[in-house]
């Protein structure tokens, strides 16, 4: 990773030449801040392919698979064959997108058309170094280090543009990329504003697409 990070950043000085080299410098930092203060990638765990009941403290996983040894699930290893898609990666979303994370959902599509600001230090898993980049971003460089078994796609727009509405629909319909599923199971809808939600309620209903209305008001402190 280390390597791969060193690599991107001489390709990246190196695309200086092109007529937009502030855009390059941007990327630039952002693969910095990525690296840390020592220069070094940040340590994260391999993937794991099945999921084990194993009691150990290296098993990520034990503690969700005592659902499964005590009856409470059948089969807690079919999380993975489920999509979840979370409008909106505010307050509520956050929180959304970090419990499914841990829980090993399968894939989490993450949509939203803000960046990332001091003032949403506030949100679970936003940091002062992610500052300046998308919302979906961050919550995808958080997300895959704390379980890089689930699928994230990040999907940085408006929904409720014409072309934004375009790209949400297809992307709910779209076959996930690791094969397990066609289109999502769950919509979440963490938004918080009316036009947005009901931009969230014309798609489902479209579609025949079950979600959830879990937002916000933009007034709420």
């Amino acid at each position: 990773m280390e390597e791969e990070l060193h690599a991107l950043l001489r390709d990246l000085d190196a695309l200086k030449q092109l007529p937009d080299p502030a855009s390059i410098d941007r990327m630039r930092d952002r693969v910095v801040k990525m690296m840390g203060p020592s220069g070094a990638a940040a340590a994260t765990r391999s993937k794991i392919k099945d999921m084990s009941a194993e009691v150990v403290d290296s098993n990520p996983y034990s503690r969700l698979m005592a659902l499964q040894r005590m009856g409470i699930v059948d089969n807690y290893e079919r999380i993975r064959d489920y999509s979840v898609a979370i409008v909106g990666v505010g307050g509520v979303g956050s929180v959304a997108g970090e419990m499914l994370t841990r829980c090993g959902i399968g894939r989490l599509l993450l949509y939203d058309y803000d960046t990332v600001e001091l003032a949403n230090m506030n949100r679970l898993f936003f940091r002062p170094d992610q500052v300046g980049m998308t919302k979906t971003d961050a919550a995808v460089q958080t997300l895959s280090e704390i379980n890089p078994d689930v699928v994230l796609e990040s999907y940085s727009l408006n929904i409720t543009t014409v072309k934004g509405f375009e790209t949400f629909l297809g992307s709910l319909k779209a076959r996930s990329s690791n094969g397990r599923s066609t289109g999502v199971d769950l919509v979440l809808s963490c938004v918080d504003n009316y036009e947005a939600r009901m931009v969230v309620n014309q798609a489902c209903n479209e579609l025949r697409q079950t979600w959830m209305e879990s937002g916000k008001p933009k007034t709420c402190i």
